[in-house]
C-alpha cells in the first residue's frame, strides 16, 4: 500500500468503527458496541506504539548524526598532480584540438572542391 494511502485508510477504518460503536449503542446491543470500541481502542494503541517506535529510532539516528558531525574530520591526503601529469594533459588537449582543426580543414577543402567543380560544370 502506498505510504500516502495509510492515513486515509486508517481514518476510514476509525470512522467505520466509531459509526459501528454508535449504532451498537443506539440499538441497545452491548456486544456490538463493546466489539467496535475494543477494535477502535486496539487500532489507536497500534498507531501510538508505531509512532513511539519511530520517534525512538529517529532520536537514535539524529544522535548518531550529531556525533558524526562533531567528530574531527579526518584530513584527506591527496597527492597533487605532478608536472608530467599536467604536461600529458596539455599534450592530449593539443592533439585533440589539432585533430579537430585538421578534420575541419579537410571538410572545408572538400566542400570548396565540390563547389568549384559545380561552378565549372554549371552553365549559368
Amino acid at each position: 500500500m502506498p505510504v500516502r494511502l495509510v492515513p486515509v485508510v486508517g481514518s476510514a477504518l476509525g470512522l467505520v468503527l466509531a459509526a459501528v460503536l454508535v449504532v451498537g449503542a443506539a440499538i441497545g446491543s452491548p456486544v456490538l458496541a463493546a466489539l467496535a470500541g475494543g477494535l477502535l481502542g486496539a487500532a489507536v494503541l497500534a498507531v501510538q506504539l508505531d509512532s513511539w517506535r519511530r520517534v525512538r529510532s529517529l532520536r537514535t539516528y539524529l544522535r548518531d548524526e550529531i556525533r558524526a558531525a562533531r567528530a574531527p574530520a579526518q584530513p584527506q591526503v591527496t597527492a597533487g598532480a605532478s608536472e608530467s601529469d599536467l604536461l600529458g594533459a596539455v599534450q592530449l588537449l593539443q592533439a585533440q584540438y589539432t585533430g579537430r582543426l585538421d578534420r575541419m580543414q579537410a571538410a572545408l577543402d572538400d566542400a570548396l572542391a565540390r563547389t568549384g567543380s559545380r561552378a565549372e560544370h554549371d552553365p549559368r
